[in-house]
C-alpha cells in the first residue's frame, strides 16, 4: 500500500547568511513555472500576515508564486523544506532581513514582500513573522498543519494574521488544468462529452494538481499518502506506534463517506492493539490536522447532541480511496462535500456543513447553513431509479422540519425538477453541480 519511514532526530545548526543570500538570489535568477489561476485569492496588501494552510501538494507553493509581481527582487521567497535553509528559527529573521538588504540595498525603504513556504518547519516561526510585520514588510506564509497554524495565528500573532485554506482542485480548476475553458454556452455543445469524461478521471484519481497534470497517477498518490502520514502525522506529532497509525489510516480509507464514531473506532482497534481511547482520539486529531480526513458532524439544535452523534468521514481527495475499495457513489458524495468545503473557505466563511438525520430519522447527506440559518439541503445518489422514494421523502421532510426551500438532489447523470409536498426539488447531474458556484450559477 504505502510505507512509512520515521526520523525523529532533530538537530539545528547556526544560520549561515551566505546560504540565505544564495537561496534568495537563486530564486530571483530562475524562471518561475507557469501558474494556473486558482479560485482562492488571498490578499497580500494587508498589514497582517496572510496564512495559507492546506494539505501537502495542494498548490500552496504555486499560490505564493502567483503573488509575485513584476519587480521580482522585491519578493523574498523562502521554502523551509530546502536544505539551504535548515536550522533557521524565528529568532534568525532579523539576520534574514539583513542578508536580503545586503543583496539589494537599493530596496531599503521600498515595499518588500516575504513569502514563507512550509513555515511549520521553523521553530518559533511566529516570533519571526511578528518581527517582519513590525518592520513594515508584507508577509504571506503557508503550512500543512491546520491545528498548529490556526492555534499560533490566534494566540501568538495576536490578531495579526488571517488564515485561508487551500484544497485540491475544484472541478472547474481541474478542467482548466486539462486545457478545457468552460463557458455557459458549452452546456449545449459537444464539449459536454469531454467534460463528462474528465469527471470520471476527477473522481477516480482525485484533484491534486500534479496528479491532474502528469501520468503514473497511482504512484504519485501513493507517495503523497506516505509523505502525508510520515511527515505531517508520525514525525510532527512524534508518534511511536506506527502500526496503530497504519491500521487507523486503513480503517478511515475503507469508511470514507460513511458514518463512524470515536467509540466504534476505539473498540475496533482495542482488540488488536490494546490502546486507550485517549490515544485513538489523539491520533485521529493528528490525521485531521494533516488534512488527510474531515469529520462531518450531525446538524442538531443542541451542540451536545451534535458532539455525541456519529460523524461522517470524508477524504481530502477521492484519489486516496484507490488504496482501499473505491465506490463510485461514495466518490460522488466525497466530491460534493469537498466542493461545499471550498465554498466555505473560498467564498463565504459563514457557511457551515453538517449531515441530517440518522438513528431512525430519514437521512440527508448535507445541510448547508449560514449563521445558523439553513440555506440548502443536498442529497447525493448515483441514480434516483432505485431509490427515488427514499431520497425524495427524506429531502422533503428535512426541508419542512428545517424551513428550507432550496432542495437539491445530485445524481451521476439525471436532471429534472420535481414537485414534492409543495416544495420544488432540483435534480442535477454531478458535473453541473461541480461547475456551478453560488457566485456564478449555471
Amino acid at each position: 500500500m504505502y510505507q512509512i519511514f520515521i526520523n525523529f532526530g532533530i538537530s539545528y545548526r547556526t544560520m549561515k547568511p551566505d546560504e540565505v543570500k544564495r537561496y534568495i538570489r537563486l530564486f530571483h535568477e530562475r524562471d518561475l513555472p507557469k501558474v494556473v489561476e486558482r479560485e482562492l485569492k488571498p490578499p497580500l496588501n494587508l498589514r497582517k500576515a496572510t496564512v495559507i494552510i492546506g494539505p501537502r501538494r495542494s498548490g500552496k507553493t504555486y499560490l505564493l508564486y502567483s503573488m509575485v509581481g513584476e519587480e521580482r527582487e522585491r519578493y523574498v521567497y523562502l521554502n523551509f523544506e530546502n536544505p539551504l535553509l535548515f536550522g533557521i528559527t524565528g529568532r534568525d529573521f532579523p539576520e534574514i532581513v539583513d542578508a536580503y538588504f545586503d543583496l539589494y540595498p537599493e530596496n531599503v525603504g521600498k515595499e518588500v514582500f516575504f513569502l514563507l513556504d512550509e513555515i511549520q518547519n521553523v521553530p518559533d516561526w511566529e516570533i519571526g513573522v511578528r518581527y517582519l510585520l513590525d518592520e513594515g514588510f508584507m508577509v504571506s506564509v503557508t503550512g500543512s498543519s491546520s491545528r498548529l497554524l490556526s492555534r499560533e495565528v490566534a494566540t501568538q500573532l495576536r490578531g495579526r494574521g488571517i488564515s485561508y485554506t487551500l484544497l485540491p482542485l475544484s472541478f472547474r480548476e481541474f478542467l482548466r488544468f486539462n486545457g478545457v475553458d468552460f463557458k455557459k454556452r458549452d452546456l449545449y455543445g459537444r464539449k459536454v462529452h469531454v467534460i463528462k469524461n474528465l469527471l470520471d478521471e476527477y473522481l477516480r484519481y482525485g484533484a491534486f494538481p500534479e496528479v491532474a497534470l502528469l501520468g503514473d497517477k497511482v504512484r504519485i498518490l501513493e507517495e503523497y499518502l506516505s509523505v502525508m502520514i510520515t511527515k505531517d502525522v508520525v514525525e510532527r506529532h512524534r508518534i511511536r506506534n506506527v502500526a496503530l497509525i497504519e491500521a487507523l489510516v486503513k480503517l478511515l480509507l475503507s469508511n470514507y463517506a460513511r458514518y463512524t464514531s470515536y467509540s466504534s473506532i476505539h473498540r475496533f482497534l482495542k482488540s488488536e492493539f490494546g490502546t486507550s481511547k485517549t490515544t485513538v482520539l489523539e491520533y485521529l486529531r493528528a490525521l485531521e490536522d494533516s488534512f488527510f480526513v474531515f469529520f462531518l458532524p450531525k446538524f442538531a439544535h443542541s451542540e451536545k447532541e451534535s458532539l455525541r452523534a456519529p460523524k461522517k468521514v470524508y477524504l481530502v481527495d477521492t484519489g486516496l480511496a484507490l488504496f482501499s475499495k473505491k465506490d463510485p457513489a461514495r466518490d460522488m458524495e466525497n466530491a460534493v462535500f469537498l466542493e461545499l468545503l471550498r465554498r466555505k473557505h473560498y467564498l463565504n466563511p459563514l457557511l457551515n456543513v453538517h449531515y441530517y438525520g440518522g438513528s431512525g430519522e430519514k437521512e440527508v447527506d448535507f445541510v448547508v447553513s449560514e449563521s445558523g440559518r439553513v440555506v440548502e439541503l443536498i442529497q447525493v445518489t448515483l441514480s434516483l431509479n432505485d431509490a427515488r422514494e427514499r431520497e425524495l421523502s427524506a429531502l422533503s421532510m428535512a426541508g419542512r422540519n428545517l424551513g428550507c426551500e432550496n432542495l437539491t438532489v445530485v445524481t451521476l447523470g439525471e436532471e429534472e425538477t420535481i414537485e414534492r409536498n409543495g416544495r420544488r426539488i432540483n435534480v442535477l447531474p454531478l458535473w453541473k453541480f461541480l461547475l456551478a458556484t453560488p457566485s456564478a450559477p449555471l
